[in-house]
């Protein structure tokens, strides 16, 4: 059942390419929570402390049994179902073409796609500017932090921005996956922490 649920979600996020007319959603759900797919409600694995701006994040992706790339630099932080779906390519895109990012900010994307599939597309996509980082293995990023929605085993989509120490300073998880978060509020987040 959770193979059908997963390769109807990505029939319904149709074939990869960038798209610019995916809407923009301004909402901020709770991680732990749910998220909307085409209107219909998934919940998301429920934590005891859900994740929220000021927590460390690295501390708490290593609580959970994640690895996190962390070069004590501002970051901001993909969070993506599959890179192989319009809406992902196309927040990838903006993350990683954006001329409004400072250069010395780091750029990742965490999904769960496989390392395989996160290298083909970091090569065709020529966004070698962002470090992908696969969470299929163990899951344990979005299972511990309250990111991944359940039944269909994907990680909610949202936009985090670290400071230097690693503390979440921006977040946004939106509420129906198939719309893109605020990137550039994230952008301007970033750019303002020094």
């Amino acid at each position: 059942m959770k193979i059908l649920l997963v390769i109807l979600f990505l029939f319904f996020m149709g074939c990869a390419h960038y798209d610019t007319s995916i809407p923009v959603d301004r909402t901020n759900v709770v991680p732990g929570s749910q998220v909307k797919m085409k209107g219909e409600t998934y919940k998301l694995y429920s934590v005891q402390s859900p994740l929220k701006v000021g927590d460390n994040l690295v501390e708490k992706a290593a609580k959970a049994g994640f690895e996190l790339p962390f070069n004590n630099k501002v970051t901001i932080i993909n969070v993506v179902p599959s890179i192989d779906t319009p809406v992902c390519e196309a927040q990838s895109h903006i993350l990683g073409e954006s001329k409004k990012i400072k250069k010395d900010i780091d750029l990742v994307s965490i999904s769960r796609d496989l390392p395989m599939a996160l290298n083909r597309f970091k090569k065709e996509s020529k966004l070698t500017n962002i470090d992908y980082v696969s969470d299929f293995k163990k899951g344990s990023f979005g299972r511990g932090l309250g990111l991944m929605i359940q039944d269909i085993e994907l990680l909610a989509r949202g936009v985090i921005v670290l400071d230097s120490k690693g503390v979440i300073k921006h977040m946004q998880f939106i509420e129906e996956v198939s719309h893109l978060p605020n990137m550039d509020k994230a952008i301007q987040v970033a750019n303002s922490l020094k």
